[in-house]
């Protein structure tokens, strides 16, 4: 083991020092994918091969952003020109998710596209091709995760989602609390933005420009819908049921949550134990 670094931060120095890091195909570049590529580029051992994003301008947008001059991008219309674009050492930017996952030097794809048709799409392209998949897109995960996993499971590749994410974060706490011995009761998230049921993605086309976001996108975070859907990955992953159709979302400072969610029996706002709201 490396001094004073973890073991997973260890063996991905020791892939980098080897000449061997793990080559990432990211399909979508919005926010989210905007983020992976800068966090990609400060990582050891794992480096960004490949980009499929519609709108090609952004992914190289994203790549600079990230630090990478642009002779290190370059355009990809097929499986062949994206492997010999990575052989060069250089970031190929594709139109098609299905070609990037087609690829033959890409390890393991991400998906951070939001759309659960092309997110299911992408992710059975790639294990069928060998790679391991990390679905950032819980939109996806809902729907049809359970196939993704049984699948991915067939064809002896990994089908995970993306640590750092909401419903991971929140699985971490739910299995740390389980393991000091503490009952759970209620799983859920904050917003950082006031709870509107009713926006619509007309009303946030300015801010979601100014954010880079599809204004689709933004909408979800806003009208609560996106917290529901990473609300019912934890219910998928822990058994946990929704207390009530849609979401309760009660406006509760950090302090006040252990007296708010819990069972109105209690003196909460939930009607029965073991929700996820």
């Amino acid at each position: 083991m490396i001094a004073g670094v973890s073991p997973l931060v260890a063996e991905l120095k020791a892939r980098e020092e080897a000449g061997r890091p793990v080559t990432i195909g990211l399909a979508g570049c919005g926010q989210m994918g905007t983020d992976i590529v800068v966090q990609l580029n400060r990582m050891p051992g794992l480096r960004l091969g490949a980009v499929a994003e519609m709108r090609a301008p952004q992914a190289k947008a994203a790549a600079a952003l990230a630090g990478f001059p642009e002779e290190r991008t370059v355009y990809a219309d097929s499986p062949a020109a994206i492997d010999a674009a990575i052989a060069k050492g250089l970031i190929a930017i594709t139109s098609d998710p299905e070609t990037l996952a087609r690829s033959g030097l890409v390890d393991v794809v991400i998906d951070a596209t939001g759309n659960p048709n092309t997110g299911t799409q992408f992710a059975l392209r790639a294990i069928a091709n060998g790679k391991h998949v990390v679905m950032l897109n819980v939109e996806a995960d809902i729907t049809i995760g359970r196939h993704l996993h049984a699948e991915a499971k067939r064809a002896g590749v990994v089908y995970t989602g993306a640590a750092g994410d909401e419903p991971a974060a929140t699985l971490e706490l739910i299995g740390f609390a389980q393991s000091i011995g503490l009952e759970v009761v209620c799983a859920g998230k904050g917003k950082n933005n006031p709870l509107k049921w009713d926006a619509v993605p007309a009303d946030y086309e300015a801010e979601a420009k100014a954010r880079n976001m599809n204004a689709r996108m933004l909408v979800e975070f806003v009208d609560g819908s996106k917290t529901m859907v990473e609300m019912v990955a934890i219910a998928n992953c822990t058994g946990l049921v929704p207390d009530i159709p849609g979401m309760l979302g009660p406006a509760a400072t950090r302090d006040e949550l252990a007296s708010v969610l819990i069972p109105k029996e209690h003196g909460g706002v939930l009607s029965k134990k073991g929700c996820v709201d």
